[in-house]
């Protein structure tokens, strides 16, 4: 009761203003959580939650929505994946009855793309389940205050803490004790730099009393996985109708339901030549010139980008290499989704 009464009293008075958390609203709630999933909190992520609820207030509107346009919203957000799931998990719903949503924790992690964490999230705030939700912030607070030495990288260390977490959760007011955890997490109990003595609970913390802070949490060092490297060789191009030829992402790699340009992808940087010879061979097309280039970096992967200024020959309708592509007048680019790196280049040739 210390503990959980002294990090609520604290929340009250220290804890961010976010526009999700002015509502109990479970689906501003479902979106805001789908959003902060492998995200921080930052004024772009609210920017989005706001145009997200604006474009689709329920669940009915966003259900009815094209899967293309959910995406758009998204855009700039990444992990795209999130926003597939959520538009899924509000089709799931449509023909259920209009004040429906699943209201336990056991109920909510059947859907794809709700875990544990956001599980427990929506279930405790929205509908007061005492339920822990455990993310990087709670094992970090919680590892120090106790002194629990479980490696969080493994996954029998999650229902540990799940047994720690529940004897010391506030049965009356478990949502916020959920957002308590959180926020003391990301502002005072801290990765590094470290705001112990602003803290709430410092005089009950094991780490505190025994200068052990930044023991916690305790992860074993894993073989970090490797950077890969991939060149991809966009090809841009437009029909004598001045139309812009778009593909649309489909395999299970990244961007997967956005759209960028036909593309050709090597392992390594090709030359010109490598250059021409492939874009004839896989579209017969002409290649004039590069007229952009990007490095873009994702969490392990490193993209070399470059973007080709490419001509369609006379015998256009006759090239069945571009017949699984669609071309769009250049006025209906804003329409449609698409990754940083296509944005950038659409930016920088004043499309956009």
């Amino acid at each position: 009761m210390y503990f959980s009464e002294k990090i609520i009293n604290w929340y009250k008075k220290n804890g961010r203003k976010l526009p999700w958390r002015e509502t109990k609203n479970p689906y501003y709630i479902l979106v805001s959580e789908f959003m902060l999933q492998q995200t921080k909190v930052s004024l772009k992520t609210i920017k989005c939650y706001l145009n997200f609820i604006k474009k689709f207030p329920n669940l009915k509107k966003l259900a009815q929505a094209e899967e293309k346009d959910v995406l758009k919203e998204w855009e700039g957000l990444g992990y795209y994946t999130r926003a597939i799931h959520l538009h899924f998990f509000a089709k799931k719903l449509k023909n259920k009855p209009i004040d429906f949503f699943p209201k336990k924790y056991k109920d909510l992690i059947q859907y794809k793309g709700i875990g544990p964490y956001t599980g427990a999230a929506i279930a405790s705030i929205c509908f007061n389940e005492v339920i822990p939700a455990i993310d990087g912030n709670a094992y970090r607070v919680f590892s120090r205050y106790i002194g629990i030495y479980h490696d969080i990288t493994l996954s029998v260390s999650n229902n540990k803490f799940r047994i720690y977490i529940s004897k010391m959760i506030d049965h009356n007011f478990p949502g916020l004790f959920n957002q308590a955890i959180m926020d003391l997490g990301s502002i005072l109990c801290t990765p590094k730099k470290a705001k112990c003595f602003l803290c709430p609970v410092k005089r009950s913390c094991f780490s505190f009393k025994n200068g052990t802070v930044y023991k916690f949490p305790v992860k074993n060092n894993r073989k970090k996985k490797p950077i890969l490297g991939r060149f991809f060789y966009y090809i841009f191009i437009c029909n004598y109708h001045k139309k812009l030829c778009l593909n649309k992402r489909l395999s299970k790699d990244i961007w997967k339901g956005l759209y960028d340009f036909p593309l050709i992808e090597s392992k390594k940087k090709l030359t010109e030549n490598e250059i021409r010879e492939n874009v004839w061979k896989k579209f017969q097309l002409i290649y004039n010139n590069v007229i952009y280039q990007i490095r873009h970096k994702l969490t392990h992967q490193i993209l070399s980008i470059q973007f080709l200024n490419c001509e369609i020959t006379q015998n256009f309708s006759k090239n069945i290499f571009l017949e699984k592509f669609i071309f769009i007048p250049y006025g209906k680019i804003c329409e449609y989704p698409f990754p940083s790196p296509i944005l950038l280049f659409l930016k920088h040739e004043k499309m956009i």
